[in-house]
């Protein structure tokens, strides 16, 4: 594979490897923090075999070694590479490939998103576990987010709500059952499913959890051959008793309770791919209450009735239609354009606005305007819904009985909020693509954003970058010169807090201490290296979507 970022990193490592030969000789220290990033960067730009053999060097270093190496000896540690056809020449298909741009793939992903992904917490201090059934139960194509504190798990649970939580009682922080019973308070509520798991299980314990309401308690190691039907099992039982209990019992629409955790889904099955957009509208019945105060509320119970029905009998399988309140509608349009949306919706108009109500005051027709917002990655339900109302409230003021965009005219009028992605990371190819990836895309979910990179957390803590109000994503290396990344992440937490300020540790360890430090001192998330660029992208706005206000 040939390509721009390739041609940077083979040039950075004849750079760096002529700086050695000129010195002489390297410390084991320094040899091992270049092998560390390299296995991270030439996977993430496709150059596996020199991913692989610097991994296989790293193994036979220490980080904090103190060993001089000579030429003859370094030189056996670094991996062997072939230079690209073209190299020194620019390739686009290379760069698309990188940039995890490729046709094919982005077809791929978007068969992998077509049905809805089960969204899964898990809450457990052991990062070996976490970090073995996070990467097994993604490769089943589920959504995982991994917790190592039960405060933190607990913060997640609430601001995220999952389909299902797999908890450890092992947890030094569970304080006994007292969180179990705080996550079952929702749970009850939302019918979440909790898998407690446990290394030391005893009657006692089964006893004092299956009195707090838990249904399933399995011990470790958990067999990964029941495992997944067991959770799949559990999950679509869940389902089945929201379908059931969901409905608006008037007009067979969904309840607005439902509205929220629908966006979400809409948002996880589209927002995979930037191409993909999907539709939120607003629609409210044209002077309603003069139907209720000229035929009588059983009459304007019959109109919400057929007009609850005609809609769900053209709509598509995967559109829902939820009962908002009184004589509002919300209609989600998945995977679905401005355009699209509004032709879907004018062929609605038409057929309801031309159905003739009886009565024995005298027969009427009805009509509903409507306000639209089209999205595509992470926006709260919050901002789409004041959006799409607001799009809703411009129909009525054009005279109703017609359909409006929440376009730009309308967006000149709202004070949009602009998004800072920051990239804190001492390799200058990998802060170079994802600046150049988000600089094109120019959007997290709906909102503009402004890229900052650093190349050291010194500078980046002393960057003056911050700006009270603002909402920050920061991607921070976990090993890096002057200040390692840890520390900078503690530093952050310190000066800033949590608010407005979600972080992610890039990272090229797994299984070690060094992802369960991030997590306990304040980490969001963390994303092993190599990594694909528009995966990362992704991740980013499903984790601004469920955290932003």
């Amino acid at each position: 594979m040939s390509g721009k970022y390739q041609e940077m990193l083979i040039t950075k490592i004849k750079q760096t490897t002529q700086e050695w030969k000129i010195a002489g000789s390297v410390t084991e220290n320094e040899l091992y923090r270049f092998l560390h990033g390299l296995k991270g960067t030439a996977g993430t730009v496709g150059m596996t075999d020199v991913s692989e053999q610097a991994e296989e060097s790293l193994n036979r270093l220490e980080e904090n070694g103190i060993k001089v190496f000579q030429e003859a000896e370094w030189k056996l540690l670094l991996p062997s590479f072939e230079e690209p056809d073209g190299f020194g020449d620019e390739n686009i298909a290379g760069i698309r490939e990188v940039a995890g741009m490729r046709d094919d793939e982005t077809a791929v992903t978007a068969a992998a998103v077509a049905t809805d992904v089960p969204f899964i917490l898990i809450i457990e201090q052991d990062t070996d576990f976490i970090t073995k059934m996070k990467t097994f139960l993604e490769e089943h194509q589920f959504q995982v987010l991994t917790a190592v504190t039960a405060a933190k798990g607990l913060e997640l649970y609430y601001d995220m709500s999952p389909d299902l939580l797999i908890v450890s009682m092992d947890i030094p922080d569970m304080n006994g059952l007292t969180v179990i019973n705080q996550m079952m308070k929702k749970a009850r509520k939302d019918l979440t499913p909790i898998i407690l798991v446990s290394s030391h299980i005893t009657d006692e314990k089964r006893i004092a959890a299956y009195n707090l309401g838990v249904l399933d308690f399995i011990g470790k190691p958990l067999n990964e051959n029941v495992i997944v039907p067991f959770i799949k099992n559990r999950i679509f039982q869940r389902n089945t008793i929201l379908s059931q209990i969901r409905n608006d019992f008037l007009t067979g629409a969904l309840k607005r309770d439902c509205l929220d955790h629908e966006l979400q889904k809409a948002t996880r099955r589209s927002g995979e791919i930037e191409k993909k957009s999907s539709v939120l509208s607003m629609l409210d019945l044209d002077h309603f209450k003069n139907i209720n105060d000229t035929y009588g509320h059983p009459k304007g119970d019959e109109v919400l009735q057929l007009f609850a029905k005609m809609f769900l009998a053209q709509k598509r399988p995967e559109d829902k239609l939820i009962r908002y309140g009184g004589e509002e509608f919300a209609v989600i349009f998945p995977d679905t354009s401005y355009k699209e949306a509004e032709e879907r919706i004018q062929a609605f108009r038409e057929a309801f606005s031309s159905y003739e109500f009886a009565s024995d005051k005298g027969s009427f027709h009805v009509t509903f305007s409507a306000g639209l917002l089209e999205w595509s990655g992470a926006i709260h339900p919050k901002e789409m819904l004041e959006s799409a109302d607001k799009a809703l409230y411009y129909a009525k003021e054009q005279g109703r009985n017609c359909s409006i965009r929440y376009d730009e005219v309308v967006r000149m009028k709202m004070n949009e909020e602009q998004l800072v992605l920051i990239v804190v990371d001492d390799d200058e190819l990998v802060r170079e693509m994802l600046k150049d990836h988000f600089e094109k895309r120019g959007k997290l979910g709906s909102r503009s954003i402004k890229v900052h990179t650093f190349s050291n957390g010194i500078d980046f803590l002393e960057g003056g970058w911050y700006e009270p109000g603002r909402k920050y994503m920061v991607l921070l290396d976990g090993m890096m010169p002057k200040m390692d990344g840890i520390e900078v992440l503690v530093n952050l937490r310190e000066k800033y807090g949590n608010k407005n300020l979600l972080i992610s540790m890039l990272t090229a360890r797994q299984g070690d201490n060094e992802v369960e430090r991030a997590l306990s001192l304040g980490a969001d998330d963390y994303m092993i290296k190599p990594f694909n660029v528009r995966e990362v992208a992704s991740r980013i706005d499903r984790m601004m979507e469920r955290v932003f206000a």
